[in-house]
């Protein structure tokens, strides 16, 4: 059966670029951060404001009413780290549990990869999305707490069989980040044949961008660690699979691979151990 074919997209405005938030002084990323889930719609709107700042600034979009929501928030979990010490979002993500595919037929992913197979027959499959961390908390710890702050929620309460997403590379600022990707995938991940629904061709992208870009030399070039972005590398060490190609999103310039994850013994093992780690840190606070 074929899925409808839509898209949740922010709404767009011919306006400038959106002015991306540069702090004067790194902020501490210790233990001054702090996960949550958000249980009001107050909160709710506060993540979609920031989502919009972010990615707003990330992507030069702007996002009308300084708010970033589509259909599928209303059928997902937020959860969120502040900075205890100003109390401001610095980083979130969200949940969609299988409700938002009873309702409106598809997970987002399938918007922009064919997973009509890979999901038959499956069940407890909840999709985490519009990942994004304040640009001041990168490099930090930002991340991990919001993952600690998540396996309790994904391995105690939702029982969840599969875990599935996207992960995005910016493609505004320079060719290193997908270049770097695009060769960490190839070389340490596990790929799988997800046929994405607007197939990304590097050599194609980088000979367009530049001119003077030789792909054959390319090829030949070792990737940099540094510059893949966090989240492969995080998923990569849970077992996630990806997608071989990616998405091209014309309207943020980025370019996503589908992740999948199946929430087997090995990972239930590990989820365990930080489950315990958390209550342990419990305690002593």
């Amino acid at each position: 059966m074929n899925q409808p074919s839509f898209r949740s997209l922010p709404i767009l405005r011919s306006m400038p670029p959106f002015p991306k938030r540069v702090p004067k002084n790194t902020p501490k990323r210790g233990p001054n951060l702090e996960c949550e889930i958000a249980e009001d719609s107050k909160t709710i709107l506060e993540i979609q404001r920031f989502r919009a700042q972010v990615f707003g600034g990330a992507y030069n979009i702007y996002f009308d009413d300084g708010i970033d929501n589509d259909q599928y928030d209303q059928y997902s979990i937020h959860v969120l780290v502040r900075d205890t010490a100003t109390k401001k979002i610095i980083a979130c993500t969200r949940v969609i549990t299988p409700k938002a595919k009873e309702k409106l037929g598809q997970y987002y992913s399938e918007s922009e990869f064919n997973l009509d197979e890979y999901l038959k027959d499956k069940k407890q499959v909840y999709e985490i999305g519009r990942t994004c961390v304040d640009e001041a908390y990168r490099g930090g710890k930002a991340l991990a707490v919001l993952w600690m702050g998540m396996v309790p929620l994904i391995l105690n309460q939702l029982k969840a069989e599969y875990l599935i997403g996207t992960v995005s590379v910016n493609l505004t600022s320079s060719h290193k980040k997908i270049i770097a990707t695009e060769g960490y995938l190839h070389k340490k991940a596990k790929l799988k044949d997800f046929t994405s629904r607007v197939p990304f061709d590097l050599e194609h992208y980088l000979t367009k961008e530049d001119d003077f870009f030789s792909f054959a030399e390319h090829s030949q070039l070792k990737y940099h660690k540094k510059d893949v972005p966090s989240l492969f590398k995080k998923y990569r060490r849970v077992g996630a699979s990806f997608s071989k190609e990616g998405y091209f999103d014309a309207d943020f310039n980025c370019v996503d691979y589908f992740v999948s994850i199946k929430v087997n013994k090995r990972l239930l093992f590990k989820l365990n151990v930080v489950c315990k780690i958390i209550e342990m840190k419990k305690k002593k606070s």
